[in-house]
C-alpha cells in the first residue's frame, strides 16, 4: 500500500488500536471502499457536526432501576418505547417495565454487575429534533433490537437535542451488556451513520484525527465546576506549579507520546493533501485545500498539563519582570 493510502488508514482507524499500538493499516477498523473513505475526509475537513455518545452510569438494583426510567421519562410524563416499538405511557407501565427488567436479573450476575446501561445520543444546537429521534430509535434498534430490551426517550429540555436510551444490561440470551471503550467508538459511528440516512449531517471521528489531545471533563467535574464546589482545576493547577519547579521544562513522557502522536496526525493530513493536490481531478485538488484549511485551524499539539504550565510560566516571568521593575526604582 502506497504512503497516502497508509496515511488515510491511520487517520480514520479506531482510537483503541491506535492507542494499544497494534498493527497499522487499519487495526480493528472494517476496510470501507476509498471511496467511502474519502467522504469521510470531506466530512471531517468539512467540520462537519460530531455525534456524541455518552454513558451517562449504570442503575443497580430495583429501586435504582425504577429511579432512572422513572427521572428520563419525567416520572411518566414523557413517552417512552421500547425495542418492539411499543409506547410506554404513564407512571404505572414505567413501573410496569422496571418490574419486568429485574425478572430473572441474577442470571450471570457478579457482585459489581448493573442493571442497565444507561446511554445519551446528542447533537448540537440546531439539529432537527424529529430527525434526531428518528436516528437514535433506528441506532437503537440496529445496535440492541436483537439482543437486549431498552427504553428510548427524547428531552427538549435543553439547547442540545438528545436522547436518553437505557439498555437492559441481561440480554435475551443470558449474555451481559459491558461496554468496553472501542464499543462507544463504534457506536458513535453507527449513531453518525443513522444520523445522516436521516439527513442529518454528522460525523463520528476520533479526537486525535481533529487535532484534538484534550478530554471533555467529566459529568461529574462539570456539575462541580457549575456548583463552583470542584477542586479538580486547583489540584491540577497544584501539580503544574510543583512540576515546573522540579524540571527542566521539557513535557514528561505523557505528554511527550500525546504530542507526537499528533505530529504523526498532521504529518498524515499533509501527506494526504499532498497526494490529492498532484491529482487531475478538479475534485481532489479541492479536497487538498480543504484539508489545508483544517491543518491551519487545528488546535496546538498540546496536553491540558502543558498549557497549564505554560500559562503558570507566563504569569511567574510577568511577575518576576514585575519585581525586577520594582526593585530598580527603588534603587
Amino acid at each position: 500500500m502506497n504512503q497516502p493510502l497508509d496515511s488515510l488508514q491511520r487517520l480514520l482507524r479506531s482510537p483503541v488500536r491506535w492507542r494499544k499500538g497494534l498493527p497499522d493499516l487499519g487495526g480493528n477498523r472494517r476496510k470501507s471502499p476509498l471511496a467511502e473513505d474519502l467522504q469521510t475526509i470531506v466530512r471531517v475537513t468539512a467540520r462537519t457536526p460530531e455525534v456524541m455518545v455518552r454513558i451517562s452510569g449504570k442503575a443497580k438494583g430495583a429501586k435504582h432501576v425504577e429511579e432512572h426510567l422513572r427521572y428520563i421519562t419525567r416520572n411518566g410524563d414523557l413517552t417512552a418505547e421500547d425495542e418492539s416499538g411499543q409506547l410506554i405511557i404513564g407512571r404505572r407501565m414505567v413501573k410496569e417495565a422496571a418490574a419486568a427488567w429485574m425478572e430473572g436479573s441474577a442470571l450471570n450476575r457478579r457482585s459489581n454487575s448493573r442493571d442497565t446501561v444507561n446511554i445519551v445520543l446528542s447533537m448540537p444546537p440546531g439539529t432537527d429534533r424529529d430527525k434526531l429521534l428518528e436516528a437514535a430509535r433506528q441506532f437503537g434498534h440496529e445496535t440492541f433490537g436483537n439482543g437486549y430490551s431498552y427504553l428510548l426517550v427524547r428531552h427538549d429540555d435543553t439547547d442540545h437535542p438528545h436522547c436518553h436510551l437505557t439498555v437492559r444490561s441481561l440480554g435475551f440470551t443470558g449474555q451481559r451488556l459491558n461496554p468496553k471503550r472501542d464499543d462507544l467508538q463504534a457506536w458513535r459511528a453507527a449513531f453518525a451513520a443513522a444520523c445522516r440516512q436521516h439527513g442529518i449531517a454528522a460525523e463520528a471521528t476520533p479526537r486525535r484525527t481533529r487535532g484534538v489531545i484534550r478530554k471533555p471533563k467529566k459529568q461529574a467535574v462539570l456539575h462541580a465546576d457549575k456548583a463552583k464546589r470542584s477542586s479538580v482545576q486547583r489540584e491540577k493547577v497544584r501539580e503544574a506549579l510543583m512540576a515546573i519547579t522540579r524540571s527542566n521544562g521539557a513535557p514528561n513522557k505523557f505528554d511527550q507520546s500525546a504530542v507526537d502522536m499528533q505530529l504523526q496526525i498532521r504529518h498524515d493530513w499533509k501527506q494526504l493533501a499532498d497526494h490529492l493536490a498532484r491529482t487531475a481531478a478538479e475534485s481532489g485538488q479541492d479536497l487538498a485545500r480543504q484539508i489545508h484549511q483544517f491543518l491551519a485551524r487545528m488546535p496546538a499539539p498540546e496536553t491540558e498539563r502543558m498549557q497549564i504550565q505554560k500559562q503558570l510560566r507566563q504569569h511567574l516571568q510577568q511577575q518576576k519582570d514585575y519585581d525586577n521593575a520594582n526593585s530598580e526604582r527603588t534603587i
